[in-house]
């Protein structure tokens, strides 16, 4: 269940909407069974946060109000676990903006951000999937929020990459 930073796949839909000066971080992890739902690992992945990640998550929206950003009560959430999900529909507080079988993409706009959340089918190694994110910063808020939460950010998607592989496997 080793979580490895790896580099984005030249075949991904992120790279259509990559511009010099983006962030961009891409981390991968072997699930089991390979052939898991993408929507099923996505929606374990946004929506069964650990309490120490609901509670970060809460201190950033009580932080971000005064600087204009939006909090995740403001977006339109849907924590539910649903067989199917489509384009236009909410994981957690994250719109789903593309779906294939190998790719699905997420992510929100904002007035210091866009962000987009790729969850990727990994061909080769079976069972590999990766989670990049991508941020577009517009301006000084943005690049100062994005630097605050960064290690945030690297401890969250890699627990809970490793959380999906241990509860995937665990489920069989």
């Amino acid at each position: 269940m080793t979580v490895k930073r790896i580099e984005l796949a030249t075949e991904s839909r992120l790279n259509e909407i990559f511009r010099p000066g983006d962030f961009l971080d891409c981390y991968a992890v072997a699930i089991l069974p390979p052939d898991r739902p993408l929507p099923e690992i996505l929606q374990y992945v946004l929506i069964e946060m650990p309490g120490w990640a609901r509670t970060l998550m809460r201190l950033r929206d009580r932080i971000v109000g005064f600087f204009g950003i939006k909090t995740t009560k403001e977006l339109p959430q849907n924590n539910s676990f649903r067989k199917s999900v489509a384009v236009g529909d909410h994981i957690g507080f994250m719109k789903i903006r593309s779906m294939s079988e190998q790719e699905i993409i997420v992510g929100e706009d904002d007035s210091h951000l866009d962000f987009r959340v790729s969850l990727r089918r990994e061909p080769g190694e079976a069972g590999l999937v990766s989670l990049a994110t991508l941020v577009h910063r517009h301006n000084l808020i943005g690049r100062l929020y994005l630097a605050l939460i960064m290690p945030f950010h690297k401890l969250i998607v890699k627990s809970r990459l490793a959380a999906a592989a241990r509860h995937f496997s665990e489920q069989g």
